[in-house]
């Protein structure tokens, strides 16, 4: 039987001491009390961004988190509400009622933070996700003069994407260069879950890309309109610029990591300069290997040469069994290596950002 778990939290979302809203902390894992039929795995499949944009409502609500990077560099985005994205699956699933067993049956609305083969928590923003993200501006800010212009290729791959913060603060970064020599860039956003693509990681993209080309400053909180027209600007804009995204749904294991391998407009491949991003991938045993064999197949590609990984994780997920250790056991196993780049102590437990490379 599979159990579901809840990060015993107090209600749905947590404020860091940042003051920020909707972000989890995740310090522990507790045992749900509720049992349900283990489902079958979800296949992987890839999804073009025009599939995953049809999916959207005409408005979507939105608030905005501060991702901060070195010496007071601090950027502003926006993401879609929880309770927007909750009232939109509802209204999807006709056979929604409250409190009881049919709540299973959209994802992500149990009161449950992950149900294992059904749900991996993609809707919420998780402290480690914050943590990348922070992380990723600062590199992106530090290196704008020299080495992210270098390479005429960029593929982005994040693994367990969810609401997708270190991918925006890519995003953001891309679109706002003002560079004449423009790279081909390649975002591959992938989580378990379909509907955590198509209502959180998708609309957090539309909503980056509006508000760094937009005069309309960005509020706190707010709704964007999204007609037909505004969806052909997005998509068209990204052209302009070079930028492909596509999208993974599914499981981990061999038939995933080949669909996330594709790269369009590249003649020499070659040339090519990856970089996979994952946070809170590793809570239990379970999923530290299968994650783990797709973060190597992902490194060993021919076209990946010099490709490296940044994981963001907990040092320890109580309750599970996962963590810090486990990982870079199993790495070690598989011939990866694994170095610590970043460590953030707090009130709770310790979080790191992990390099992985061959």
């Amino acid at each position: 039987m599979s159990q579901a778990f809840s990060f015993n939290f107090e209600g749905d979302d947590i404020e860091l001491s940042t003051n920020e809203p909707d972000v989890v902390g995740a310090v522990g894992l507790g045992g749900g009390s509720k049992e349900h039929e283990i489902p079958q795995m979800v296949k992987p499949r890839c999804h073009t961004i025009e599939d995953l944009l049809s999916a959207l409502p005409s408005n979507i609500s939105y608030n905005t988190i501060s991702i901060r990077g070195n010496d007071a560099n601090t950027l502003r985005l926006p993401r879609r509400e929880l309770f927007d994205i909750r009232a939109q699956l509802m209204a999807e699933d006709q056979s929604f009622v409250p409190q009881t067993e049919t709540q299973f049956s959209v994802v992500g609305l149990s009161t449950e933070d992950i149900t294992p083969t059904v749900y991996e928590g993609g809707f919420k923003t998780w402290e480690c996700s914050v943590d990348l993200a922070n992380y990723v501006l600062s590199e992106l800010k530090s290196d704008e003069d020299s080495r992210m212009p270098s390479r005429p290729y960029w593929h982005i791959i994040e693994l367990g994407a969810g609401t997708a913060l270190p991918t925006l603060v890519c995003l953001y970064y891309f679109l706002t260069q003002t560079s004449t020599v423009q790279p081909a860039i390649h975002l591959t956003l992938a989580d378990y879950n379909i509907n955590v693509l198509e209502s959180a990681t998708i609309p957090n993209l539309l909503l980056t890309w509006y508000f760094a080309q937009s005069p309309v400053p960005l509020e706190s909180k707010g709704d964007l309109e999204v007609t037909s027209e505004l969806r052909s600007r997005f998509l068209e804009n990204l052209v302009a610029k070079n930028i492909y995204v596509s999208g993974v749904s599914g499981s981990w294991g061999q038939d995933f990591s080949k669909l996330t391998q594709r790269f369009e407009a590249t003649e020499d491949r070659q040339d090519i300069r990856t970089l996979i991003l994952a946070s809170e991938t590793i809570y239990s045993p379970s999923s530290i290997r299968a994650f783990t064999e797709v973060l190597m197949e992902s490194l060993m590609e021919p076209e990946n040469a010099g490709a490296m990984a940044l994981v963001a994780a907990k040092r320890i997920y109580f309750g599970v069994g996962g963590g810090v250790d486990e990982f870079m056991q199993v790495l070690k196993e598989m011939g990866g290596k694994g170095s610590l780049i970043r460590e953030t102590e707090g009130a709770g437990v310790g979080r790191v950002i992990l390099k992985v490379v061959l």
